[in-house]
C-alpha cells in the first residue's frame, strides 16, 4: 500500500472504531465488539509504523 491508501485505510478503521465505542458502554462486555475493537486497534499500528 501507498501512503494515500495507509491514510484512507486509517481513516476508515478509526470511523469504525469510533462507531464502535458508541455502543460500548462502561458496563457493556459484547465480546465480539471487544475483539473487533482490538483488531482496529493493532491495524491501526501497523499503519502508523509504516507511515
Amino acid at each position: 500500500m501507498n501512503k494515500e491508501e495507509l491514510l484512507k485505510r486509517k481513516r476508515i478503521l478509526e470511523i469504525e472504531k469510533n462507531a464502535i465505542e458508541k455502543y460500548m458502554g462502561p458496563h457493556e462486555h459484547d465480546e465480539s465488539l471487544k475483539e473487533e475493537w482490538e483488531r482496529l486497534t493493532t491495524e491501526l499500528e501497523k499503519i502508523e509504523k509504516e507511515l
